[in-house]
C-alpha cells in the first residue's frame, strides 16, 4: 500500500513542483515588465521636445524645450515668453535630483541674454524664455547642489 500511495503522489508532487516553478517565473517577469513600463512612463511624462542629454559629473542631464505657442493653452500665446525649458536632473542610480537649483542664460545670436532660476516641477527644473526670433541659441545651465557645482552648454536652433 505504501508503493502504491508513493507511486500515485510522486508524479503529483512534480507536476505540483513543476507548476509553482512556472507561476513564480511568470510573475517575476510580470513585474519586471511592470517595472520597464513604469520607467518608459515616467519618462513620457516630460513636457516638450527633447533636445539636449548631457553627462556632468556623474550626473545625467536632460533638456526638454515646448513652444507653449503650439499648444492650446488659452491665450498664453501672445506671451513674452512663450518658450519653455525643462532640464531633469538624475543621479548615477537614475534617481531625480530636485534638491538644489538650477539657474539658466539664454544667449541668442544677437548676444541678447535671459537670466532666470528654474523652479522645481514635475521632478525637474523648468523657466520660460523669449526664444521667438529664428537663430542659434546658447542654452547654459548652472546647477547647485548641496555638495557640487556644474555647468552645461549647449546650441539649440530655431527655425
Amino acid at each position: 500500500k505504501d508503493q502504491t500511495m508513493k507511486i500515485i503522489f510522486k508524479p503529483i508532487i512534480t507536476i505540483l513542483l513543476i507548476s509553482f516553478f512556472f507561476i513564480v517565473n511568470s510573475f517575476a517577469q510580470d513585474t519586471t515588465m511592470i517595472s520597464m513600463e513604469n520607467q518608459h512612463g515616467a519618462e513620457s511624462d516630460k513636457i516638450g521636445d527633447l533636445i539636449n542629454e548631457s553627462v556632468v559629473d556623474g550626473y545625467f542631464l536632460s533638456t526638454y524645450f515646448l513652444d507653449l505657442r503650439t499648444q492650446d493653452t488659452g491665450g498664453s500665446a501672445q506671451n513674452d515668453k512663450p518658450h519653455h525649458i525643462m532640464v531633469y536632473i538624475t543621479d548615477k542610480n537614475h534617481t531625480p535630483v530636485i534638491k538644489g537649483k538650477v539657474g539658466f542664460l539664454i544667449k541668442d545670436s544677437q548676444g541678447k541674454t535671459q537670466k532666470s532660476m528654474g523652479m522645481i516641477m514635475n521632478d525637474g527644473f523648468g523657466t520660460t524664455a523669449d526664444m521667438k526670433k529664428k537663430g542659434i541659441y546658447k542654452i547654459m545651465t548652472k546647477t547647485v547642489l548641496a555638495d557640487k557645482k556644474f555647468m552645461n552648454s549647449f546650441d539649440y536652433e530655431i527655425r
